[in-house]
């Protein structure tokens, strides 16, 4: 490390003097000082990953530990893309004594897999592009002066494993009431079909989010905060998602304070079944699924007094009154089309009249839904508000992905993760692997854990001399 800091000093430093210089004279815009400064300081980052992993490698090949355990074969280039830009390096190869898989020892210190081209955090800053534009666009911003496909971005956020944003650590709350808002997206699919023709059809990824009411000390005059709000869904069957809800609230809140929970949304089957689920819940139909109706059966009518006429019935809870109405509007309808788009309007009214009277009932409590919103804000900006082809996968990981990120989780902990998960499970499986070679081989089980790397017994006290005390036996 201390070669390519020198060399900076050396020479690095004065192209940044230049840089500097001509900033100032030419009277040039930011942007180029900018630019200028990150050429230089990514190329610094790029030497010092180089220096840093062939420093390891040394000390690997020079410790008599590793001679006990490892031949030299040889030793290759690698080249692996940084967020600095393509770095490369060289390692050594080495072929177990004991039997066991060939490797490359400080790749496998570094959590560098074979045949892995790209490092970590330029697979966080794809799928963290990605979540908000185009694969495309996320490939060319995943990593400084190249890119990488948008194949291989679509794959990355394909194969990570989605887990729950985590949850602060906090005592249960004690609240009397609490809200759930619940709708779905529709998103378009591009499956291939039999003769290899792609054929249209659709996900509807689901959305649920529980909260506590609206948060006056952080809401506006022109926009309401919800309270510890938490998201829910995906393309998820509806028991598996209303049981992620109902153990959300066993873990958050003390359920015997708990008087009524809300659940709010358009009456759908799937909406309905969080009843079942959800212990004191009542179900709430929206303003805006049941305006939507109203305007759907009166629309066709020259004036709005039968869209009124049919609010004011609504708004008294009068159901005899409101179906009257919808049979006057039924016949002042010609069209046979129109007269369909009334009847269906009636059923749905008529059959959500329970959403409609706890409106009445409950009043001053009822605060407004907003899944509508949501499913905009959370789904459909990424998923179906432009002309999109996703797999039913694609559709489903990058709901999970926008919910997670929603409740505060962060993509490296995600990546990272599930590299951890996956070091552990191969660890755990090469570790197998050696105890039965030992065991076959007669060897004695101290051999597997008596580390003495040379480099920490008489090489210089450096930084990465330090680090590497810390790993002491994890190349055994």
């Amino acid at each position: 490390m201390y070669n390519s800091i020198q060399h900076f000093n050396d020479i690095g430093v004065k192209k940044i003097e230049k840089i500097i210089e001509s900033f100032v004279a030419e009277k040039k815009d930011l942007a180029d000082l900018v630019l200028g400064l990150q050429e230089s300081l990514f190329e610094l980052g790029r030497n010092i990953v180089a220096e840093v992993l062939e420093d390891m490698d040394e000390y690997l090949r020079n410790s008599a530990e590793r001679k006990k355990k490892y031949e030299v074969i040889r030793k290759d280039p690698n080249t692996l893309l940084t967020s600095f830009g393509t770095v490369t390096y060289r390692r050594t190869y080495y072929k177990p004594k004991a039997g066991g898989h060939r490797k490359y020892l400080v790749d496998e210190l570094a959590g560098i897999k074979p045949h892995e081209r790209v490092s970590a955090d330029v697979v966080i800053n794809a799928i963290e592009e990605a979540t908000q534009s185009s694969y495309r666009k996320a490939g060319a911003k995943a990593a400084y002066d190249s890119e990488i496909s948008k194949q291989a971005v679509m794959n990355k956020v394909h194969e990570i494993e989605v887990v729950d944003a985590p949850l602060p650590k906090k005592e249960k709350r004690a609240v009397r009431v609490l809200y759930i808002e619940a709708d779905e997206d529709h998103v378009s699919l591009q499956n291939k079909g039999g003769n290899g023709r792609r054929k249209a059809g659709m996900s509807m990824p689901k959305l649920v989010y529980l909260h506590e009411g609206i948060d006056e000390e952080k809401s506006t005059k022109k926009r309401a905060m919800l309270k510890n709000v938490r998201y829910f869904g995906g393309d998820i069957k509806s028991e598996d998602l209303w049981l992620k809800v109902a153990q959300y609230i066993d873990e958050q809140y003390i359920e015997e304070r708990i008087e009524t929970i809300y659940i709010s949304g358009d009456g759908a089957s799937w909406i309905r079944q969080g009843l079942q689920w959800i212990p004191k819940s009542r179900f709430v139909l929206d303003n805006h699924h049941m305006n939507k109706y109203i305007r759907k059966a009166t629309a066709h009518l020259p004036d709005d007094c039968w869209y009124n006429a049919l609010r004011d019935t609504i708004g008294i809870t009068d159901k005899k009154k409101t179906a009257e109405v919808f049979d006057r509007v039924l016949k002042l309808t010609e069209s046979e089309t129109k007269k369909e788009a009334v009847r269906e309007a009636k059923r749905y009214i008529l059959n959500n009249w329970d959403g409609i009277e706890i409106r009445e009932e409950k009043a001053g409590e009822i605060v407004g839904c907003s899944a509508e919103g949501h499913v905009s804000h959370v789904f459909s900006e990424r998923l179906s508000s432009r002309p999109k082809g996703w797999s039913k996968l694609g559709a489903d990981q990058m709901a999970r992905l926008r919910i997670y990120k929603q409740n505060g989780g962060k993509i490296y902990d995600l990546v990272m993760g599930q590299k951890k998960r996956e070091q552990k499970e191969q660890e755990i499986r090469e570790q197998e692997e050696m105890i039965n070679g030992f065991r076959r081989g007669s060897t004695k089980y101290e051999d597997i854990t008596n580390v003495n790397l040379t480099v920490l017994q008489t090489g210089h006290k450096t930084v990465l001399y330090r680090a590497l005390r810390g790993i002491i036996g994890m190349c055994g």
